[in-house]
């Protein structure tokens, strides 16, 4: 059996590889991505429905990444939430992502953004562990241990980690 070559394919095939170098010759440079999730605390749930995460995100890398959501089987749903002022009111608000810019800290505080945890699926009481999976665009997924505190203990824990003015 006689093979027949299409003229266009072997044109074709044959500037595949200029233009491979080209593409690699055209790459931006190397951005990394460095992320890292501590001071993981969750409220002690006030009516045992709900709870609160906060935890700060280090990323040391040279680009900026987002929060996109988090996952925990302690929870139905866990939403990602930014408190904001309406008049003489706090509301929060869910949001679909958090930037941690370059080189900076992504705090989750009272307050301020955190992460809802609606639907437990068990009672959270001071003491208790448990794992959460952050999930990030470029870094992918980050598990962390969570602990549950009092809130007058949470506060104390986040007070004292604050950096000073």
């Amino acid at each position: 059996m006689r093979k027949i070559l299409n003229p266009r394919m072997s044109s074709l095939s044959a500037g595949l590889p200029v233009l491979s170098l080209v593409l690699i010759g055209c790459s931006s440079p190397e951005r990394t991505i460095d992320i890292e999730v501590t001071q993981v605390y969750a409220a002690e749930p006030v009516l045992g429905e709900r709870a609160a995460l906060y935890f700060t995100v280090i990323n040391s890398g040279s680009s900026t990444d987002e929060l996109l959501s988090v996952s925990t089987p302690v929870a139905g749903v866990a939403e990602i939430h930014r408190t904001i002022k309406d008049g003489d009111l706090m509301k929060m608000m869910p949001v679909q992502r958090l930037l941690a810019p370059a080189g900076t800290q992504l705090q989750l505080l009272p307050g301020g953004n955190h992460v809802m945890l609606l639907e437990l699926r068990r009672r959270l009481s001071p003491g208790d562990r448990f794992d959460a999976t952050l999930h990030f665009r470029h870094a992918g997924e980050v598990t962390v241990r969570g602990l549950v505190l009092s809130y007058a203990d949470l506060e104390e824990k986040l007070t004292a980690a604050q950096p000073e003015d």
